[in-house]
C-alpha cells in the first residue's frame, strides 16, 4: 500500500524560510517609500497573524474587545485574528490600543506600534508605526547562576539614516489580555 508521507521538519523549515524572507522584504524596502514599507509590513502581519478573514492592509482600526484583538474595516465589519491565542497583550487604551503584542507558536513577541490619525476626518487605513521583531541571546548556566538571555527588538519599518534596521534594547510594560500586567524586560531567566 502506497500512502504519502509527509515530513513535518520539512514544512517547519520552509515556513520558517518563508517568513525570514517575508521579513527581509520588509527591510529591503527603502525608508523614504513609507506606503511601500507599510505595504509590506501589514502583508507580514497578514502571513504572521492572519485575521479570521480579510487583509491587515484594509483595516481603520484595532480594538481590543474582552480577550480579543479586533480589526475593522471600512464598511463596518469587524473580525478577529484565525487563532485568537496569538494575542496576547496591549498598550494604551482598549478602543485605541498603542500598541498591540503578538506571540507566535515558538514564543517569538512581535510588537505592532499604531501611529496616530491624521485627523482628514474620512475613515483612514490605519497606519503602522512600527513592527519590532523580539530576539534573544541566550547566556549558558554555570555553576553558580541559572541561565539567562538578553531580549532585543528589531524594527521592521523605522530605520537609521542609512537605511538599515534599528535594534535595540529596552524593558516594555503591556497590559495582557486578562488585564494583569503582562512586563517584557531587557534581560531574563531562563
Amino acid at each position: 500500500m502506497n500512502m504519502l508521507t509527509i515530513d513535518k521538519t520539512e514544512i517547519h523549515k520552509n515556513q520558517s524560510t518563508f517568513i525570514a524572507e517575508a521579513v527581509f522584504a520588509v527591510e529591503m524596502v527603502k525608508a523614504d517609500e513609507q506606503l511601500e514599507k507599510q505595504k509590506m509590513a501589514k502583508q507580514l502581519l497578514d502571513t504572521l497573524f492572519p485575521l479570521e478573514r480579510g487583509s491587515h492592509e484594509d483595516v481603520v482600526s484595532y480594538e481590543i474587545d474582552y480577550r480579543h484583538v479586533q480589526a475593522y474595516f471600512k464598511n463596518g465589519e469587524h473580525v478577529g485574528l484565525k487563532r485568537a491565542k496569538h494575542f496576547v497583550a496591549y498598550a494604551g487604551e482598549k478602543c485605541a490600543p498603542q500598541a498591540i503584542l503578538f506571540r507566535d507558536e515558538s514564543g517569538t513577541h512581535v510588537e505592532v506600534t499604531i501611529g496616530k490619525r491624521k485627523g482628514t476626518g474620512n475613515l483612514e487605513l490605519v497606519d503602522i508605526k512600527d513592527i519590532q521583531l523580539e530576539t534573544c541571546t541566550t547566556f549558558s548556566q554555570t555553576e553558580k547562576c541559572y541561565a539567562s538571555g538578553v531580549r532585543h527588538w528589531l524594527s521592521l519599518i523605522r530605520s537609521d539614516r542609512q537605511g538599515n534596521s534599528i535594534a535595540c534594547s529596552e524593558e516594555k510594560e503591556f497590559t495582557a489580555k486578562n488585564g494583569d500586567d503582562y512586563n517584557l524586560g531587557f534581560s531574563f531567566a531562563l
